[in-house]
């Protein structure tokens, strides 16, 4: 292998590092969101955030290399190894950075799901303490009464 093609090898070897804590905090973050706990929550987003940076970082370290090498940065990870001469070594490497960067968008993506299943619920839950569900309801009687008429649990 030549200079060009060890260099990215290493870039790249760094990038699927940086993925794989990213999709370890991911797998945290869904665990905190399952047993509802704020302080793991609020610590497994900071380690998300943190991993997903670093990530960032060793992208932008990738792109700036290829840039200073004469390369388009939108140059395909295979066409990048080809014009380096990197050999077929480096193909399950471009392999487990595509595969593992699409399970981490479907981990964020079931994560958001979930955030947003759990939003639903504490809105539901909180419209029902506030009454604010302005829909009819019957008393004993079998009259129908607005339940904006009845009180509130802040008027309570």
């Amino acid at each position: 292998m030549n200079d060009a093609a060890t260099i990215l090898r290493s870039l790249l070897t760094a990038e699927l590092d940086s993925l794989k804590a990213v999709e370890t905090t991911l797998d945290q973050e869904h665990d905190a969101l399952l047993d509802s706990n704020p302080a793991s929550l609020e610590a497994a987003t900071a380690a998300k955030n943190a991993a997903v940076e670093q990530h960032r970082r060793q992208q932008t370290e990738r792109l700036d290399w290829m840039t200073q090498q004469g390369f388009p940065g939108d140059l395909p990870l295979s066409e990048l190894l080809t014009r380096c001469g990197a050999d077929e070594s480096a193909g399950p490497l471009m392999e487990q950075l595509t595969s593992l960067a699409q399970q981490c968008q479907d981990s964020n993506r079931r994560n958001g799901g979930l955030i947003m299943r759990l939003q639903e619920h504490a809105r539901g839950a909180l419209d029902v303490l506030r009454r604010e569900d302005s829909s009819d309801v019957y008393s004993l009687s079998g009259a129908r009464e607005h339940r904006s008429d009845s009180r509130t649990l802040g008027k309570a």
